[in-house]
């Protein structure tokens, strides 16, 4: 009696886990498909007609508005210059260059790194090639938090979700896939020409640039040259 009453209770606990598991897989599975649904689905974006979206949200418990100076986070050494107003995009990136050679004085490089491997051979303005990082993720998978975790290595130059200017959409074909390539080849290449949806959709939405520490810690003080091409190449 003993024996089959241990059975039984075997029998209930692993009859009660699948029933369980089922329950969880099944309810993922409806809000999942009902999400993708109803937010996933391929529109077209009519030339610089962009639309406006997610303004009102809060990102990172800060809320950003639509100035480049909308959060008041600056905790880097102010630029040595009299008047901001006054100096030129050349200043400003000359300035960044400092930083930047203060910041990977002291990293050791890795065994993926040549034994005499420099700053130099990893930036493109030097004739060197950065090294990529390409992640590709779904939604609520934690790919921010990871991104968080990149940026803490010296010298990384984050792009958040390259895609935020096409909307919460899955892209699989046209008329969205060649503009979609187009950006995402430019980025690797810290290239911003001919990306005029986006910049414009990073002019009332900060949560794009605002997660690249190195480039935000200047668009805050800098607000006049954060959405240029040349200052961003």
């Amino acid at each position: 009696r003993e024996r089959m009453s241990r059975r039984k209770n075997l029998a209930g606990l692993c009859a009660i886990t699948v029933g369980c598991i089922l329950l969880l897989y099944a309810s993922q599975r409806y809000s999942s498909n009902n999400y993708a649904t109803e937010y996933f689905r391929p529109r077209e974006r009519t030339g610089t007609n962009l639309r406006i979206l997610n303004s009102h949200k809060n990102y990172g418990g800060r809320s950003y508005g639509g100035a480049a100076g909308g959060t008041s986070d600056d905790t880097y050494p102010p630029i040595p210059t009299t008047h901001n107003a006054t100096i030129s995009i050349e200043d400003v990136l000359s300035y960044q260059r400092m930083l930047l050679a203060s910041e990977t004085a002291s990293y050791e490089y890795t065994a993926n790194f040549g034994e005499d491997e420099k700053l130099t051979d990893l930036i493109p303005e030097t004739g060197g090639t950065p090294r990529r990082s390409l992640i590709i993720t779904t939604w609520r998978s934690g790919s921010t938090f990871l991104g968080d975790i990149l940026n803490a290595l010296p010298g990384n130059y984050y792009h958040y979700e390259p895609l935020l200017d096409f909307d919460i959409i899955q892209i699989r074909g046209p008329p969205n896939d060649s503009v979609a390539i187009h950006n995402l080849r430019h980025l690797l290449r810290c290239d911003y020409s001919e990306m005029e949806n986006y910049l414009d959709f990073g002019r009332t939405h900060n949560y794009l640039f605002s997660h690249n520490v190195r480039l935000w810690q200047q668009c805050v003080r800098f607000p006049q040259f954060c959405y240029e091409p040349r200052f961003l190449g």
